[in-house]
């Protein structure tokens, strides 16, 4: 009988393992939970092992006529069920759809930049017409969607191809992270008819693009061929496979040896321009683009932007080198210098944070408006500081790396990656640019919004945010969330965090992964866990706020209480200031909130008279400083 009972309490411990091991200690919506019950996400933060995912393969042809700024295309698109479903309806995106007359926006556009929405003359489904108009139509659109009833369903497994011949006029006003800016020059980006995301969490991904939200991805193949007129140069996503038919051979030979050198190679400069004769002398040149593996493609023309390149090796293992470029115009003097700033960034983000290799062959840094990134390209404005230049080009070049090594839905989840882009390259910021503190920028800005009515947990969807809550969608996107990494990182260590950061990186590079893979491979990798932090921080209405009191003086010892005032936690950070204007720091980590702690007690010597004592510091955001300090004595 002993056996017996044995046998049914290691049972029992067995069963209650497991469950624990199921519950994550965090709050998941059911639609999530479904995930992992079906084995595509596991409460380790692996990828579970039925785990899959959809890929398309795009070949794509492209004509811009720059004084209309009409782009005419032909497009091939092989698209491959992995999942286990049989598809009935396939959902393509069509941004540009975002000028449509009468579509919903989250801003108001020039209503010169209106138009009736892409044109598309012609869909093939497997060589087979689709009737795009009329009664009988399989073709439904609504927002920036477009629904296609096939007529045979695609099993798992299998692969569908469609071929489409559209059209549509680029903005030339109303520029929402790309279009034209002169009448020469342009950043064409959501220009294509594209496949959206069918996953293991919601299906089919058909959220409409309204101009606040950002975008999610599979990772496809683009085979592209951009044809512009005589003169016109053309930078894009991925590496241009036809030098030989589109530049002269002194371009060809200055673009050459900067594949080699880390020096600044002046492809294109002003006397260039001047002289004309850059690239090869047709009516019409066509530049091909080739990328594997990438979320999306990107490209810029112009006829008078100088030309800059260099490149670095991104992977010592390897020796693999990274092709590195800014396009600019000449008034953009901060331009001159981008392409060592982007070098510089690019060693940094591959060697030191987070330490993982740059993915990329090329990226080239675009001066267009605002900022904004795509894979291998940035389009970014000009700035008057040189803080500016480098924090803009650094944190798009962080993007990289988040979302698109990573595939982020920042549709619902946009804090997965703009908080990575603003905590990652802090140190390089700072570096860089003497004089400028971007961790205190990121906190002050958060305590502008933080315990407000519009600070809004990150965990709710992005989705949710309208034109109405910008400040909400900021909050939560950039500054709550960088200033929530960046504090993980200090409680941590270096050390400890980018051995999980890594991890988390190398288990979902090239996926989807949602909030909780992240959550819970941080917990797996430093082996603590960490729902203590991430439920305030990431689930939870509420605000940082420590306040200090005088609990006891008792000759030349004090005592000191911090008081927990808010609900998110935040490391302590004391100091002391003596008569003598010396000072000297007394620092806790955040782990002493952990057990649920609202104070805890500091003794503090005072073998100097102390002048008072001041609690928190420029990196640690507190929404209540005024009880922050303590005068002790005169």
């Amino acid at each position: 009988m002993k056996w017996i009972f044995k046998a049914v309490v290691i049972l029992l411990i067995f069963i209650f393992s497991a469950m624990a091991a199921e519950k994550p200690g965090l709050y998941m919506p059911l639609n999530l939970q479904k995930a992992y019950k079906n084995g595509t996400r596991s409460y380790d933060g692996e990828p579970g092992s039925a785990y899959w995912q959809n890929y398309s393969q795009y070949k794509i042809k492209v004509k811009l006529e720059p004084s209309t700024r009409i782009l005419t295309g032909s497009e091939t698109i092989v698209y491959h069920n992995e999942s286990p479903d049989t598809l009935r309806r396939l959902v393509i995106r069509l941004y540009q759809d975002i000028f449509k007359k009468g579509n919903l926006r989250d801003w108001q556009v020039s209503s010169e930049d209106l138009h009736d929405g892409v044109q598309i003359s012609k869909l093939l489904v497997d060589d087979k017409p689709v009737e795009l108009k009329g009664k009988t139509t399989p073709v439904r659109r609504s927002g920036t969607n477009l629904f296609l009833k096939l007529e045979d369903s695609l099993p798992p497994g299998q692969s569908i191809e469609l071929k489409f011949d559209w059209q549509v006029r680029l903005p030339h006003k109303s520029n929402i992270r790309m279009g034209t800016y002169d009448s020469t020059s342009f950043h064409v980006a959501y220009w294509y008819p594209q496949m959206a995301v069918y996953d293991d969490i919601q299906g089919w991904d058909s959220y409409n693009y309204s101009g606040l939200q950002e975008f999610y991805n599979d990772f496809s193949d683009y085979e592209v061929e951009i044809t512009v007129p005589r003169g016109f140069v053309v930078w894009a996503t991925g590496r241009l496979q036809n030098i030989d038919r589109v530049l002269e051979p002194e371009y060809k030979k200055r673009y050459q040896k900067a594949l080699t050198s880390g020096e600044i190679v002046r492809v294109i400069t002003e006397t260039d321009l001047q002289k004309g004769e850059i690239t090869k002398p047709n009516e019409w040149n066509t530049w091909k683009y080739a990328a594997q593996g990438v979320p999306d493609f990107a490209f810029s023309t112009s006829d008078h932007y100088l030309w800059d390149l260099t490149s670095a090796v991104a992977d010592s293992q390897t020796g693999r080198r990274v092709l590195i470029g800014a396009a600019y115009k000449s008034k953009s003097k901060d331009f001159y210098e981008v392409a060592e700033i982007a070098k510089k960034a690019i060693l940094y983000f591959s060697t030191v944070m987070p330490g993982v290799p740059f993915p990329y062959p090329s990226l080239t840094v675009f001066n267009g408006q605002g900022g904004m990134e795509f894979p291998m390209m940035v389009n970014d404005g000009s700035s008057g500081e040189l803080w500016g230049t480098i924090h803009v080009t650094s944190h798009e070049i962080a993007h990289t790396y988040f979302p698109f090594m990573m595939g982020i839905n920042e549709q619902k989840y946009a804090w997965m990656d703009e908080g990575w882009a603003t905590m990652l390259p802090f140190a390089f910021q700072q570096k860089e640019a003497p004089g400028y503190d971007p961790i205190k920028r990121t906190s002050d800005r958060y305590l502008n919004v933080a315990g407000t009515e519009f600070d809004i947990p990150m965990i709710v969807p992005t989705v949710v945010y309208g034109s109405h809550s910008r400040s909400s969608y900021r909050n939560a996107s950039y500054n709550r969330s960088g200033i929530a990494y960046y504090l993980l990182k200090e409680m941590l260590g270096e050390k400890e965090f980018l051995k999980a950061l890594q991890t988390y990186m190398e288990r979902w590079r090239g996926k989807h992964p949602i909030p909780y893979d992240f959550f819970f491979t941080f917990n797996n990798a430093t082996g603590e866990d960490l729902n203590w932090f991430w439920k305030p921080w990431f689930f939870d209405f509420g605000y940082p706020d420590l306040a200090l009191k005088l609990k006891e003086k008792n000759g030349k010892n004090l005592l000191v209480e911090v008081q927990k005032k808010g609900l998110l936690p935040v490391p302590v950070y004391l100091k002391v200031v003596s008569a003598d204007s010396s000072e000297r720091v007394i620092q806790k980590s955040m782990r002493v909130w952990r057990d649920g702690k609202q104070a805890i007690t500091i003794p503090v010597k005072a073998d100097k008279k102390v002048l008072r004592i001041e609690l928190g510091n420029a990196h640690i955001p507190d929404v209540k400083p005024d009880d922050n300090i303590l005068k002790i004595g005169e």
